[in-house]
């Protein structure tokens, strides 16, 4: 080549160096590059996965259990369970499920505790193509029965530490359900059965056979059959059921198996309830495509977590925010730091905590991902450093280029709904300005996102649906989460919109508690709503009451019947007093300006009083009262 033709072709690469090197230090393309990556990753594995024919997921534990049979998969209370452990147990409960001729995606219920049963028995209804239905084991009467009706399940298998709650359902339940039941408690087989439910001791079960159940129960898998059912709480005031099919499930386990680069060396804590997605699909799926070892903790305890890391060599785990929080309020320990932690995921970790818990704990990557159990779209922000520190994820300009299909439009903060300008669409949030994040369910990009619904619940899935948003004839997924863009593409939580707010790593739905809290002798009225409370995550119940007679008014009988009524989680932590109920012109009970005022008695009429929940009884919160919880000394 002549020289000069070489001096240009030096020219033109320093010069594309140097272009590439100043459009990274001016929009971080790098991380954005990062995350494309991560998405081919993804789309090829999935692809592969399909076109192998290997969509349920069950192939994921089955290839292991042939491979190698006496790897360790889980470890739960120092008791190791290989590969051919869950194989075979999992194996005689299928044989059972099909003697009870539960069929190919037949619902089957259960309410479980984090224990190996839990593992067993859904990958021995995964295994023969039915689907689970996770109960949520915090529920009682009303909404326990809802969740087994509107999955219209033939059979209810529920850990006999659940007895209590699934006897007040008893007079509801038809005859063509069945319920059994197995757990921990059922490994004895001096364990009783109950008059209602007949226990799946070892003897019982000893009569199926532990062989491998036919793969043609699988076979015929398509990418659109269900997998489970992970119920969530909705406006509606009673939880809703998510179908989360094969393809949904697959590719959250390849997901977050890539993202947080999971090795088979890799010891990951899941200590979340695992009829939560965050500890079914992430902290075991995608352990398990990536063939590293689960470690199952039955209960997150923040004194005992350090010595459990440390004592099963953990290398990563699954957080949500308030275990950060709780785990920062506790007092300093040599344990806290003499880890092999080199990763943590998960999501609602606020920004206050983020450096301070990365600092204490010495933790190197701290993984915050955005997505919900239902909803289409997601991001993720793979943090080593303070640079996006606090986002739930990054949408950098190539980002929003090569997926438009998610956006961010204001809302109306008194009807909360979308704002739509004079040619009657919706007006996108500008940089730095809260908007709700919306997903185009129909795009020609080439990309699929679907939102399935809420199964046997076509009004609330309707409610999730926003058509005619920016043209004719287009649909968008409303998420129902206030975010924000900065300008240089990360992207920042900052509310839930409406009538569900998040406590306790829970979705409360405010009209449910609100009956609950009418229904009550002396309640004339009752508006609920979550409240912002110093140095928690999330938002605690509080209701807004009028009453027949403050001075005579049954507090500690309200107490008692709101912990009947309710999960424990979703009992309301404050009542306010209200001489009257404000509403809208179309009388609609009005909330932000309760939700503003929160428990801040300056900004309270001194003539509406507080009252706050301790033990058994709610109590007047006074100032003294405000200032325990902000030195963190109430436990709520």
């Amino acid at each position: 080549m002549p020289t000069d033709s070489l001096l240009k072709a030096a020219a033109i690469g320093v010069g594309s160096v140097l272009g590439s090197m100043y459009l990274d230090a001016r929009f971080h393309l790098s991380k954005d590059l990062g995350i494309v990556h991560k998405a081919l990753q993804t789309r090829r594995a999935t692809e592969r996965i399909v076109a192998e024919g290997r969509t349920n997921v069950y192939y994921y534990f089955k290839e292991k259990a042939k491979a190698t049979p006496d790897d360790i998969f889980l470890v739960f209370e120092d008791k190791n369970y290989t590969f051919r452990d869950i194989e075979k147990a999992s194996n005689r409960l299928a044989h059972w499920l099909l003697e009870k001729n539960v069929q190919y995606q037949d619902h089957v219920c259960m309410m479980q505790q984090n224990h190996p049963s839990f593992i067993i028995l859904w990958f021995a209804i995964l295994k023969i193509g039915a689907v689970a239905a996770f109960i949520n084991n915090n529920l009682t009467e009303d909404s326990l029965w809802h969740c087994i009706k509107v999955a219209e399940a033939k059979i209810l298998i529920f850990d006999p530490k659940y007895e209590t709650q699934v006897s007040t359902i008893l007079s509801k339940v038809p005859p063509f359900l069945s319920m059994y039941t197995y757990g921990e408690a059922t490994q004895y087989d001096e364990f009783p059965s109950f008059s209602f439910a007949p226990s799946l001791t070892p003897s019982v079960l000893a009569n199926y056979s532990d062989d491998d159940v036919s793969e043609d129960y699988i076979k015929r898998t398509t990418e659109n059959d269900r997998a489970m059912l992970i119920y969530t709480s909705g406006t509606t005031g009673m939880p809703k059921a998510a179908p989360i099919n094969h393809s949904r499930a697959m590719l959250g386990a390849v997901t977050f198996c890539l993202t947080m680069n999971i090795l088979p060396s890799d010891r990951i804590y899941a200590v979340l309830p695992l009829y939560h997605s965050s500890a079914s699909i992430i902290a075991t799926l995608a352990p398990l495509y990536g063939g590293a070892t689960v470690i199952l903790g039955r209960r997150f305890s923040a004194r005992h977590f350090w010595d459990e890391v440390i004592h099963n060599k953990v290398t990563g785990f699954i957080y949500i925010g308030e275990m950060c929080r709780y785990l920062l309020s506790q007092p300093p320990c040599p344990q806290e730091k003499l880890h092999n932690v080199r990763f943590i995921c998960g999501n609602g970790m606020r920004p206050d905590v983020w450096s301070r818990f990365r600092e204490r704990f010495n933790i190197p990557r701290i993984i915050e991902f955005y997505a919900s159990t239902e909803g289409p779209g997601g991001f993720y922000n793979d943090n080593t450093s303070e640079y996006g520190a606090g986002a739930i994820g990054r949408r950098g300009p190539l980002i929003r280029i090569l997926s438009p299909q998610i956006k961010l439009v204001k809302v109306d903060p008194i009807t909360e709904t979308p704002v739509r300008n004079a040619n009657g669409f919706l007006v996108q949030a500008d940089f730095d300005e809260e908007g709700e994040m919306i997903v185009q369910l129909e795009s020609q990009s080439g990309i699929s996102l679907r939102f399935d619904g809420y199964y046997n619940n076509k009004a609330a899935t309707n409610k999730k649906l926003i058509k005619d948003a920016f043209k004719k004839g287009d649909i968008y997924y409303r998420s129902g989460d206030l975010l924000r863009l900065s300008g240089e593409g990360f992207v920042y939580f900052v509310d839930r919109i409406g009538d569900t707010f998040r406590w306790k790593s829970e979705n409360v739905a405010t009209t449910e508690v609100a009956h609950a809290v009418s229904t009550f002798p002396g309640i004339l009225e009752a508006n609920v709503y979550g409240t912002l409370v110093p140095g928690h995550d999330g938002r605690a119940s509080m209701a807004a009451i009028c009453v027949q007679d403050e001075n005579t008014f049954d507090f500690k009988g309200l107490a008692a019947h709101l912990k009947n009524k309710l999960p424990s989680y979703a009992v309301p932590l404050f009542l306010r007093i209200v001489p009257s109920m404000e509403t809208t012109g179309t009388f609609k009970q009005q909330k932000v300006n309760f939700r503003n005022q929160g428990i801040d008695l300056s900004k309270i009429p001194e003539d509406e009083h507080i009252y706050w929940l301790r033990g058994d009884n709610y109590i007047r919160f006074d100032a003294q009262g405000y200032d325990s919880i902000k030195a963190g000394k109430a436990k709520l």
